[in-house]
This record gives C-alpha cells, sequence and structure tokens, in this order.
C-alpha cells in the first residue's frame, strides 16, 4: 500500500492542480486578471501570412503561433474596416450594429466590451492607425486614452493615416504609465492598405512584394511590443491577439482591392491568441470575429451579456464546441448602384446571395473557381435560406451619414457614386425582395469600373 503521507501529498496535489485550472481559464493569474493586448491588422488576408502558408518571414507573427492558438477558419463580418471593428467590439454582426459602410457612426446605445473591461478596473487605451476608426466614429466609449491619427486640437494638415511606428511609439508610452491595474491595449496598424509606404531604414518590398512588405512593417512593430514586455517581465501574465478586421483581393476574381466582394480573400482573415495557460495548438473549427469580445470577457472572468459571438474559451481549453454558420455582407456596392452581397459559410460548403448567386465547396475548391449554384440546387436553396434569416437588405444604410464622411473615405481611396448617379431607390429604407433585384447589376460585371474608379481616385490625389 501506498504511505499515507504520500497519499496525502498526492491529494494535495491533485487539489492544488484544480485550483491552477481554475486560475488560469481566467487568465493565468491569482492575484489579477491577465493583461490583454488586442492587435488589429487592417487589409491582412490570412492567407500571406506565415502559419497560413504565407511565404513570406514575420518573426513576430510567427513565434505567437507558435505559443499560442491559431484558427484556421475565420470569418471577418465585412470587408471594409470601420464594420468590421464595429462587429469586433460589440459582439454583434452588422445586421444588429447597422454600420454596414465606413462612412458611418456606431450607434451610442450598442455598448462595447471595452465599457465592461473598464467598469471592472481595467486601464485601457487605444492607438489607431487610420481616419476611419478615429474616436468620433464610436469606438471610443471604453478607452481612458484613445490615440487618434490627428491629435486632437492639431492644426494645420490633417492626415488620412499615419505608419505602424508611430502607433507603436504611442502605445508604448501609454504601457510606460500603465501602473499596476490589469490593462487592455488596443493597437491598430494600417500599413497594409494601399497605397504601400516604405519608410526609411526597413525594406518594405520583401520579394519586390509591397503588400507583403507592408505587412513585414507591421510585424516588426509586434515585435516591438514583445520586446518590452519581456524586459518589463511581464510579458508571461499578457495575452496577446492578432486578427485583421477584412482581407485583400490582389486581383483576385477580378478586385484590385476589397470592399465590393466576399470571396475568401477579402473575408477570411487571421486570428491568433497567445494566452496565459493556454496550451499551443491549431484549431480548424468556424469562427467569427464576433467571437473575440465574449472571449475575452470570459476568459477575464467577467459576465458576457448577449451577443451574436461566442466565447471561444471551450476551444482554447481543447474542449469541443457546437457547429457555427458564418455569415458576411458587402452592402457597399449599393453606393454604386449595384446589388448588395451577402454571404453565408456553413460547414464546407459557402453560398454567395447575389443577381447570380455563387455555391462553393471550399475544402475542394478553396479559391471558390468552380460555381455549383445550378449543379446543387438543394444545397443552395437551404444556405440562401439561412442567409435570409439575417435579415434583409437595408439600402439606407449603405450611404454615407455625411459629405464630410464621404470626403473623408475619398482621401484614403475610396470611390463612391454620387447621389445622382445611384437609383432613385437608394435613399430609401425598403423590404427588398428575396433575392436582388435584377434592378441592381451584380458587381461581378462592374467590378472593372469600380477599379478604374479607384485608380482615377489614386491618381487623382497625386498617389
Amino acid at each position: 500500500m501506498m504511505p499515507r503521507a504520500l497519499t496525502a501529498l498526492i491529494a494535495m496535489a491533485a487539489v492544488w492542480l484544480a485550483g491552477q485550472e481554475i486560475v488560469l481559464r481566467v487568465g493565468g493569474m491569482s492575484a489579477r486578471p491577465a493583461n490583454v493586448i488586442l492587435i488589429t491588422l487592417d487589409t491582412t488576408r490570412a492567407d500571406r501570412l506565415p502559419p497560413y502558408d504565407g511565404g513570406i518571414r514575420l518573426p513576430a507573427v510567427e513565434r505567437l503561433a507558435r505559443e499560442g492558438v491559431v484558427f484556421d477558419r475565420v470569418v471577418a463580418p465585412v470587408p471594409l474596416t470601420l464594420p468590421s471593428h464595429s462587429s469586433l467590439f460589440t459582439g454583434t454582426l452588422p445586421p444588429g450594429h447597422d454600420v454596414r459602410v465606413n462612412a458611418v457612426k456606431l450607434r451610442p446605445d450598442l455598448p462595447l466590451f471595452t465599457e465592461h473591461l473598464r467598469a471592472a478596473g481595467y486601464r485601457t487605451g487605444a492607438f489607431v492607425g487610420s481616419i476611419v476608426l478615429d474616436g468620433d466614429r464610436g469606438l471610443r466609449r471604453g478607452f481612458e486614452h484613445y490615440g487618434d491619427v490627428n491629435p486632437a486640437g492639431a492644426v494645420g494638415h490633417q492626415r488620412s493615416r499615419r505608419p505602424a511606428r508611430e502607433v507603436t511609439d504611442e502605445a508604448l508610452a501609454w504601457l510606460g504609465d500603465a501602473g499596476a491595474s490589469p490593462f487592455f491595449l488596443w493597437v491598430h496598424y494600417f500599413d497594409a492598405h494601399a497605397p504601400y509606404a516604405e519608410p526609411d531604414g526597413l525594406d518594405a518590398s520583401p520579394n519586390g512584394d509591397p503588400y507583403n512588405g507592408a505587412i513585414a512593417i507591421m510585424d516588426a512593430q509586434i515585435a516591438r511590443l514583445i520586446r518590452v514586455l519581456e524586459t518589463a517581465g511581464t510579458l508571461d501574465r499578457t495575452a496577446i491577439i492578432v486578427t485583421a478586421d477584412h482581407g485583400e483581393s490582389l486581383g483576385d476574381h477580378g478586385e484590385l482591392g476589397h470592399g465590393i466582394f466576399v470571396y475568401e480573400s477579402a473575408i477570411r482573415v487571421p486570428l491568433i491568441v497567445r494566452w496565459p495557460g493556454v496550451q499551443p495548438r491549431r484549431l480548424a473549427d468556424l469562427v467569427q470575429l464576433v467571437d473575440i469580445a465574449p472571449t475575452i470577457l470570459a476568459l477575464e472572468g467577467l459576465a458576457v451579456p448577449p451577443m451574436d459571438g461566442v466565447s471561444l474559451e471551450p476551444l482554447l481549453f481543447g474542449r469541443t464546441s457546437s457547429a457555427r454558420t458564418g455569415y458576411a455582407e458587402s452592402l457597399y456596392p449599393l453606393q454604386h448602384g449595384w446589388s448588395a452581397l451577402r454571404t453565408v459559410r456553413d460547414g464546407r460548403f459557402k453560398i454567395i446571395e447575389a443577381p447570380r448567386p455563387e455555391l462553393y465547396d471550399l475544402e475542394a475548391d478553396p479559391n471558390e473557381e468552380r460555381n455549383l449554384y445550378d449543379r446543387q440546387p438543394a444545397d443552395a436553396r437551404k444556405l440562401l435560406a439561412k442567409v435570409r434569416t439575417f435579415g434583409g437588405v437595408d439600402h439606407a444604410a449603405a450611404q454615407p451619414d455625411s459629405i464630410a464622411s464621404r470626403e473623408r473615405l475619398a482621401s484614403l481611396g475610396y470611390a463612391s457614386a454620387s447621389p445622382a448617379q445611384a437609383p432613385a431607390t437608394l435613399h430609401r429604407r425598403q423590404t427588398p425582395p428575396a433575392l436582388p433585384s435584377t434592378m441592381w447589376p451584380d458587381p461581378k460585371d462592374m467590378i472593372a469600373v469600380y477599379n478604374e474608379m479607384v485608380e482615377q481616385r489614386m491618381r487623382q490625389r497625386g498617389r
């Protein structure tokens, strides 16, 4: 028989380990929750990053992937910056928060998960790289400090964006004053959004590709954040989440940039979660950006209010999760008088609701080259019915809220049709038919026109 003293010691160890598991599940520290850094990479498609078979070296991202959880199938709700971030911070899909295009504001009655963190005693700071996310767009709530592109009271030339190094400089200065309270830091890098810049002292074009070079610039700034945390001895109690608001088509399906189409190039994004106490692994479960808010609240031991997103805590700790349906949309084409696009992914299949609908088997055809809509009508009908559970297309929600908002986006190269160019129905709310009306051109037929509009806008701005 085992000696009584040894039996007691084993029992005590078992109790301690069980307690440790509970501690780790709420952030890895018994004295306080984990610090959290959320990094959003603008316009960054998943397949350009090394954890997703991308062909460039990104030391910081690669390290986080080795030490964290890599999610393979992540759906961004909109291929535009503000709508996607609005979903991330509210845990709500676009039909619920009504931010369907960049040039509007988030309603003040929708709570952000950062408000819950601040109410719980966290220090909260945000530092963004684009005016699309300036504090007046509605995401400032919940942050005690919000670093806009143009500082308050600044006079003279107003910038539309700023480089990752400047964003990181301000974030690190804020971290230096964070004090003893747990903190939440949001850092947004805009460098992968065209046009790409090449700062002094850093090659911005590995392999001659400026887009890859812009991603490398952002990775270098993530490395700076990690080094500071290591030097301060706080890395092991700080969670780091890296994701993107949307991708970039880069010519796939004829789209040079993003905003119009909802193919995987534009809505499949990376998600890497390095959380204290969570073992590294790779997960193929379908998840969405709206899952990030409830996940952070749950892992920090805070109550999770009703949201469209669900906590990924079970997946992070090796438990199973129920099958999910991923939803995304683009109402931006409505500004040009073209049909909106909506999509649902369920299992291996994905439907795109359009005047000429599209059905893809993403496991057999990840590049969405073979439209199965006419060959598999039963699957198509099933998925179209799921699309419609997310409501109709609100045409008025696709319009900029002011001329100033329209001009703000024009400074970043976004092209919008003038109200006179759009159909008369564009500016009044209506209940759409089950499928987009044939009076709305299919964006697939208009993408060359859109590309030329964007290029003309860029030429006019001297870029």
